[in-house]
């Protein structure tokens, strides 16, 4: 397939998508929705003067990032755009069987005039820089092949009234409202909290948390440390799995038991189900799973919590595809909607190419392919896409009208954008 079909097809599927997405904003916020998600995709980054470069209009490119700028202040749109995004996905939403949490930040560490700058904890270098919070929620499905980027908020704890927890919930609670109440939300040591916790419980939410170790559950009424129960707790069961690190296989078998314990003496019966790998620590997972079954609670945990690094590999392909951390706006609401506008472009680069992803990666032109191995297509496959989806958009704009040949062979045209 030569290069240029591709692009058409890809094209196709973008117009679907955004039609689809921006059904119901008025016709000057479909336009500038379209436009910034495409010259996200296609330039790579949020920077507004690459992505008004991008779009290739014949009017000066100051023209175009004022009328993008414009429309990026509008107060609480990128909610609008969260919920719509929710809306457009919804059918693959519901394929997940997990609803992964994750917070992150964006580091901006010589910016001054941003509006909203705080201190947050860069995860990656362990210390304290000025940016920005992010709460990030993901579907993935049981396999793990499928994953769906699904909600993003961008926020500053000296800007918003409302705290962290507030934040962790909201995403839950959003999600949820489009999705359905079945989803299990997972999440790391940071969610282990009672203030998160309680809620859930008291909305029936399903979850798995990881503990730190340092609280205190009930058994049988009496209140114990979750370290010394976890020592009763007796490793039935036996897992293998096989990871990646640095280019070699490595096999990992861990020992799991589990454990009914309540988080309050009155409360509802919950899971702890414990971890152990071989000459290594332990891992606590709390879970509230509708199913009594221990079995089921322990392989639940074991493989909802395996695919928490999922979300850890999104974020990071989008702070690296697409050159979050370079975000430059001195807006606060212009923020939050990029980020917003961001995900949303991401969340048809997981979904929408399935059926011509492997056209894509195997293509020669593009040489995506390293050393021929075809175990390459099984890995993270969406850096590649990204990669490729910039130099197969670069041969076109938004605007051009292409020719897609069906399947029999007749010709349909299709006009991306207003004329």
């Amino acid at each position: 397939m030569e290069l240029k079909q591709l692009t058409a097809k890809i094209q196709v599927k973008f117009n679907q998508y955004s039609k689809r997405h921006t059904k119901r904003f008025p016709l000057p916020i479909q336009k500038f929705i379209r436009q910034t998600q495409f010259g996200i995709l296609k330039s790579g980054t949020v920077q507004l003067n690459n992505i008004g470069r991008a779009l290739q209009e014949k009017i000066p490119i100051k023209k175009t990032t004022k009328r993008l700028g414009y429309h990026l202040g509008t107060s609480d749109l990128w909610y609008q755009i969260t919920e719509a995004s929710l809306d457009t996905q919804q059918s693959y939403l519901k394929q997940c069987k997990y609803l992964i949490l994750d917070l992150s930040d964006i580091q901006k560490e010589y910016a001054e005039q941003m509006d909203g700058l705080a201190m947050v904890h860069d995860g990656s270098k362990s210390k304290q820089g000025s940016g920005y919070w992010l709460c990030n929620v993901a579907g993935v499905d049981a396999k793990g092949s499928l994953i769906v980027p699904a909600y993003s908020e961008l926020y500053s704890l000296d800007k918003e009234s409302s705290s962290e927890n507030a934040k962790i919930l909201s995403a839950i609670e959003t999600v949820n409202n489009i999705v359905g109440d079945d989803k299990i939300c997972v999440d790391d040591r940071g969610g282990d909290r009672k203030n998160i916790m309680m809620p859930l419980l008291k909305d029936d939410r399903q979850f798995i948390i990881r503990q730190v170790g340092n609280r205190d559950l009930y058994v049988n009424g009496k209140k114990m440390p979750l370290k010394q129960i976890s020592r009763t707790v007796k490793l039935i069961k036996q897992y293998s799995v096989t990871k990646t690190k640095k280019n070699r296989k490595i096999k990992e078998t861990y020992y799991c038991g589990a454990r009914k314990v309540k988080l309050t003496k009155n409360g509802k019966d919950l899971w702890l189900v414990v971890l152990k790998e071989k000459n290594k620590g332990y891992c606590w997972l709390l879970c509230h799973l509708k199913s009594v079954a221990k079995e089921f609670a322990i392989k639940t945990a074991f493989e909802g919590y395996g695919l928490r690094w999922k979300i850890e590999e999104v974020h990071r392909q989008i702070k690296i595809d697409y050159r979050l951390e370079s975000i430059c706006l001195q807006r606060y609401d212009a923020l939050k909607t990029m980020n917003a506008l961001l995900w949303s472009a991401v969340s048809f680069l997981y979904t929408r190419l399935d059926n011509i992803c492997v056209d894509i990666v195997t293509h020669v032109e593009l040489g995506l392919r390293n050393r021929k191995k075809w175990a390459d297509l099984i890995r993270f496959v969406y850096y590649k896409l990204a990669n490729a989806l910039r130099r197969l958009l670069a041969l076109s704009t938004l605007y051009n009208p292409i020719t897609y040949l069906s399947d029999n062979s007749k010709q349909l045209c299709f006009e991306l954008g207003e004329t």
